[in-house]
């Protein structure tokens, strides 16, 4: 789940700098990862509007699963988990 939500950490970031045109100021970025033009489909969930103003988080607890990679497949340390995992998991607000 760590290189996952890296891996969307880093597009997020890297779609911010574009909608920036350059402009690598705090401030410029904090309104463009504020603001997204559009959702980004990522690997742990798609992201309409991942950060607030007051929120800088960019998931839930409910997007937080525990498995491990075992002969070829995940197996889930919950069956709820499991139950599912084929469900994108979009953030709950606080």
């Amino acid at each position: 789940m760590a290189a996952a939500q890296t891996y969307d950490s880093v597009n997020l970031l890297v779609r911010a700098l574009f909608a920036t045109h350059g402009d690598t100021s705090p401030d410029a970025l904090k309104q463009a990862l504020e603001n997204p033009h559009e959702p980004h489909r990522g690997v742990v969930t798609t992201y309409d509007h991942p950060f607030s103003a007051h929120d800088h988080d960019a998931f839930s607890v409910n997007m937080i699963w525990l498995g491990v990679w075992r002969g070829g497949e995940i197996r889930y340390f919950h069956a709820t988990d499991a139950a599912l995992s084929g469900a994108v998991r979009h953030k709950q607000e606080r």
